[in-house]
């Protein structure tokens, strides 16, 4: 059987590898030019509920480093994974305070989910619920055709980067669900770097928005805990 294969421009670097392969990357976001180091990508559709999950390593204890930033015109923080020193989950501008934290320099698997008829939103880090509560921005739908980012977080739509609030560290394998993932489900996808696809937004869908220094690591230096 012949492998197959597809050739990518990484920067200034030109490789060819395995479609089966092609999310077992990580990106580094570097502790300099920590304003320009980010993954921006486009389009998002409107979500009653929601699931994203991602794995992270960082050690950084200075900045209040940001994975995840979603962001409409007229709302910022439409989504927003923020400060891996204590997170916090914000929808349409309102937070919720997990006191959870992962910037240990250890990799953790990383998920939070939400659905508006209840307003219900848990928050796992290494496939366990560390938090969660109800009432949280019932009935609001998340406005489609705005701008994720990766790495920094946005005072606007692609923009308005503030260094301090920039990601120091490394990412991998960030899915998006339309849907709330079960707990079982999530409790599998912490065991494996490489285990789960967003129906929204998949993890080899990322690796064309970077920008600045951020950096593709080939193959996922990533590790669970528990291997």
């Amino acid at each position: 059987m012949y492998a197959v294969y597809r050739c990518v421009v990484f920067g200034l670097i030109f490789g060819c590898v395995t479609v089966s392969s092609l999310s077992d990357y990580a990106i580094n976001f570097p502790s300099t030019g920590v304003t320009g180091n980010f993954v921006n990508i486009w389009g998002m559709p409107s979500l009653t509920q929601f699931t994203v999950c991602l794995w992270m390593k960082s050690s950084d204890t200075i900045k209040l480093g940001t994975p995840f930033s979603y962001a409409v015109p007229g709302s910022d923080n439409e989504l927003l994974i923020y400060n891996y020193k204590s997170f916090h989950i914000w929808i349409k501008g309102s937070p919720k305070s997990t006191s959870v934290s992962a910037n240990d320099g250890k990799w953790h698997h990383i998920c939070t989910s939400w659905e508006n008829t209840a307003g219900s939103w848990k928050f796992y880090r290494d496939g366990a619920v560390a938090a969660k509560g109800t009432g949280h921005k019932t009935a609001h739908v998340i406005k489609s055709g705005g701008s994720i980012v990766l790495g920094q977080e946005q005072d606007s739509p692609g923009g308005g980067f503030d260094a301090n609030q920039s990601f120091i560290g490394m990412l991998t394998n960030v899915n998006v669900w339309d849907h709330v993932l079960p707990i079982a489900q999530i409790e599998q996808m912490s065991k494996s770097c490489l285990s789960g696809e967003g129906n929204v937004y998949k993890w080899s869908d990322f690796i064309h928005g970077r920008e600045g220094n951020a950096r593709v690591v080939i193959p996922s230096p990533c590790k669970p805990l528990s291997a």
